[in-house]
């Protein structure tokens, strides 16, 4: 599990921080059935809590993500001495892990319909700008 892991500290260069910590997963097609928002946001509870063992005596911020080019949960871990996540898109950061589970289970893992060109009927709607949202809690 995520606490026999080794965490590189780097507080000069957070994308090389992020990048190093940083694990991805997605299920099959045929585990995706078996899988429920509820059991994404327990399964994140228990690495939350291995990181927290884990990482006694560093400040770090965990946080994860829905990566919806990927299809992916994403987590990773970069130092608070660099008082930002490392993204250039527009962030919405929350303590609610019920937020990613739902995203990334329901509208996405669990849709068939997920990244399907919109239908062609009705009007067209103006496109909303990006925000990226991500759960952050700070580690140990």
């Amino acid at each position: 599990m995520a606490q026999d892991d080794e965490v590189l500290v780097d507080s000069d260069d957070i994308n090389h921080e992020a990048r190093t910590n940083m694990w991805r997963f997605s299920p099959t097609d045929e585990e995706t059935p078996q899988i429920h928002a509820a059991d994404i946001v327990e399964f994140i509870g228990q690495v939350i809590e291995a990181r927290r063992s884990a990482l006694v005596g560093e400040d770090m911020l965990l946080y994860c993500w829905h990566d919806a080019q990927c299809r992916q949960l994403r987590f990773s871990l970069v130092s608070r001495s660099h008082g930002r996540l490392p993204f250039r898109c527009a962030l919405r950061e929350t303590q609610d892990l019920s937020l990613i589970a739902d995203r990334v289970v329901n509208g996405d893992w669990r849709n068939e319909h997920y990244m399907q060109a919109p239908s062609e009927q009705g009007d067209e709607q103006e496109i909303a700008p990006f925000v990226l949202p991500v759960f952050v809690v700070p580690v140990p």
